[in-house]
Parts: structure tokens; sequence; C-alpha cells
């Protein structure tokens, strides 16, 4: 589990001095270089204006899961919604679900009949691995493809890969091509046969690492971007140019009209502050030209979101829950005071309850219907008009009535609807 910190920064209370922020910031946004890709990794000021509604979501909650746990990986085979692998972290325990919060990596994998989600989760075969938390997962042509992954023994970051079907209701696992060096919470995209692999940390008795690996062999190891074409799977993994943005860790990563954007993320230890930082420069890469083009910071620093299946009718990317490190630190290293107030369902307790939204059609970002519930890395998957999110790591909430833990076993499906401009 990766600790959270919650930071602000201080707002001007008086009319004079938010006249003077808001002066300054439009001079500077007036004087700023254009926004390219390349080494120069231009700043990116944030939105002047306040952020627009985009999308509605109605959020309803569904069969709670077999027990609680975060950092799992799946999507939808065929009308089954899959998870697999994820930790919990077991410490915080409700006396009416005795038992649902055991302590422990998993490689349990579920299964839920979206047809049918009145019978609840059914066990599927074990994930064949190492049990593990922050597996690299994404769906393809009806089959879970997933990388990845560490744990809290050695090795502790791993490489190997796995492919999960189901034939004529028979599911089972096989193995699939090693990724090139150990890591977990990559960014996972799928295009056409091509499933694309963005940065990511490695991770050794509880320090995490992206401007290398920690035996310092894989420079900017959470700026690399790998990808596989799943219809030549023999041929390996080919690397990509490496993103001039920031190296990071769970950052939003999904493809849009054949190009590949990456949201937020965090570093690991080795950076100036010693400890996490949050990364908000965020990028957009062309695989018809191999390069990068730098997009506008996030809206407000935070960091680490769900990954893969998170774009809703082909146009609009969404950015779930999340949570906010000390500092901001950007492409050039320096380290920088965080910014924006982030809402908190629970006020008094660490993650976020927002649903940012990024429209690909206008380059702009928005809001989503916030979560009911403060939320980092849950398991998200778009399908349609619904998305659903599985577990993530909440401090503790109340849904429905209902009492969930810090890791929950809770199930949320939300209806989209898109809000006219």
């Amino acid at each position: 589990m990766k600790t959270v910190m919650s930071g602000t920064r201080r707002v001007p209370t008086t009319l004079r001095a938010v006249f003077l922020v808001a002066f300054e910031i439009l001079m500077a946004a007036s004087l700023a270089p254009c926004v390219a890709c390349g080494a120069g990794n231009p700043a990116a000021a944030e939105p002047l204006v306040p952020l627009e509604p985009m999308l509605s979501i109605d959020w309803k909650k569904g069969p709670d899961l077999p027990q609680g746990f975060q950092d799992s990986s799946g999507g939808v085979i065929g009308h089954t919604l899959v998870t697999a692998c994820g930790f919990c972290q077991g410490k915080q325990q409700i006396a009416s679900k005795p038992g649902r919060y055991p302590r422990g990596f998993l490689k349990k994998v579920w299964g839920l009949d979206l047809e049918n989600p009145g019978k609840g989760w059914v066990r599927l075969p074990d994930f064949p691995g190492a049990a593990r938390q922050a597996l690299c997962g994404i769906i393809l042509d009806d089959q879970l493809y997933c990388w990845g992954g560490y744990s809290y023994s050695a090795p502790y970051c791993y490489r190997d890969g796995f492919r999960l079907t189901c034939k004529k209701g028979q599911w089972a696992w096989d193995s699939l091509p090693d990724l090139p060096w150990p890591a977990g919470d990559c960014g996972i995209s799928v295009s056409g046969s091509k499933i694309y692999v963005a940065g990511g940390s490695d991770y050794d008795t509880n320090k995490f690492y992206t401007n290398a690996d920690r035996a310092g062999k894989v420079n900017r190891l959470g700026a690399r971007l790998l990808v596989i074409d799943t219809k030549d799977l023999r041929s390996g993994w080919k690397e990509l140019a490496p993103c001039p943005g920031t190296p990071r860790w769970g950052q939003a990563t999904a493809i849009v009209a054949g190009e590949l954007y990456v949201f937020g993320g965090g570093t690991g230890f080795d950076n100036p502050t010693g400890t996490y930082a949050t990364v908000v420069d965020n990028w957009l890469y062309d695989p018809a030209t191999n390069s990068w083009r730098r997009l506008a910071n996030l809206p407000i620093a935070s960091s680490v979101f769900p990954s893969g299946r998170i774009v809703v009718f082909d146009r609009y990317l969404v950015l779930i829950g999340g949570c906010q490190y000390g500092h901001v630190i950007g492409p050039d290293g320096a380290v920088k005071p965080v910014y924006g107030k982030p809402f908190r369902h629970y006020p008094d307790r660490d993650c976020f309850s927002d649903v940012f939204v990024y429209d690909t059609r206008r380059d702009r970002f928005g809001t989503a219907t916030p979560l009911p519930l403060n939320d980092c890395r849950p398991m998200i998957v778009t399908a349609g008009d619904h998305i659903h999110l599985l577990g993530g790591e909440t401090f503790g909430a109340v849904v429905a009535g209902e009492p969930f833990a810090h890791h929950p076993d809770l199930y949320l499906v939300g209806t989209i609807r898109a809000i006219a401009h």
C-alpha cells in the first residue's frame, strides 16, 4: 500500500490579494511559451476559469465484493465483470462483516454476471503468479491481459504476464511474454491489437522508484513506453519514445482516436523530497510519429488515478478519486507547492471524491458527479453508458447505509449521461 498524505495551498482571503494573484497568473499565462513536444518541457498553466460539468453519473451500490481490497485489475469479458489480485490492509474491521477484511495480497479472481448481478460474485480460477497488487491489466478481444505488480516479499516487483480467457464457459489462464523489467502501477491502454504500457514503479522493501529501477539500470523507468502486438506475441515487447514528462506511477492512461493520453500520477522516493510527490503534467503520444505533445496541467494537484478502460462515449476520459502528496514535482525536477482544493465527501479523511473529466475533442478539463465517498486507486471499468468501481482505499465510509472499511468490499455502478454544451 502506498501511504497517502494530504496537503493544501494557502489561499489569499482578501479581495485585494485575490485580485493580485489573478493578475499575476494572467500575466504569466500571456507570456508563457506555446505548448510543444520535446526536451523543453514548457510549463502548462492551470485553468483560470471554473471547471464546467461535463458528465452526470448516477452512482448506485451493487453486490458487495467477497472481501475488501484495493489495486485489483480486470474488466468485462463477455457479460462477466472480472477482478483479479489486490491487497487488503486488514487493520480496520467491521463487526457486522466478520472475516471480510483479511490482511494480505491476493491471487483470487472473481466474476459478476452483469446480466444477472443478483447472483453475486463467483470464484474464478486463481491468478497463476504470486499474490500481488498493482497488477497492470486490460481486456482485449474478451481476454484479460495482465503484467507486473508488487508484493512485500522477494522479488517484490514482478515482470511476468498472464492471460485469462473463457471458452465455452471454461475459464483458463496461460502465460505471456514478460515485461522487459519489473514494474507495478503502470498505465495500460489498448488500440487495435496493440497493448501499450506506460511508466510504473519498481519496489524494494518499502521504497518505490520511478527515476530508475532499484538497481539504477533502467533510467527514467516511470517515463518509459512499451508496446506489444497481441497478434505477434512471440516478438515480445518493443520500446517506444519515452514520455518527456515526470517519471511516474499510478497515471491514468487511455487511447482515443488512436492517440495515447497520460494524466497525473505520483513519483517514487527517488526525488529531492525523499518521499512521494504529486505529478500534474499531462501528455499526448502519437503512435504515427512516435512523438509526444504536452497538454495542460491537472486543474488541481491530484494524483494516482485508475488506468485502462476509462473512456466514455469515445470522447471523455474520467479521472476518479485520487490523493495529494506534500509537493508537486515537474519534468525539470523542480519541487513546487501543491495547488487547488480537492473535494472530500468526508472532509476529515484522506483521499478524494473528485471525478475529473477530460474532453478530448475540446482539449479541456471538466467535472462529473463526485463519488459518494473518498477513494483512491479503485478498479475502474467503463462500458457503454455505465462505469464500474471496485474497492480502493477509502479510510472508511458508509454508502447506502452500509459501512465499509479502509480497503472496502464495495462495488459501485454508475449510469453516465453527457451534459450538452
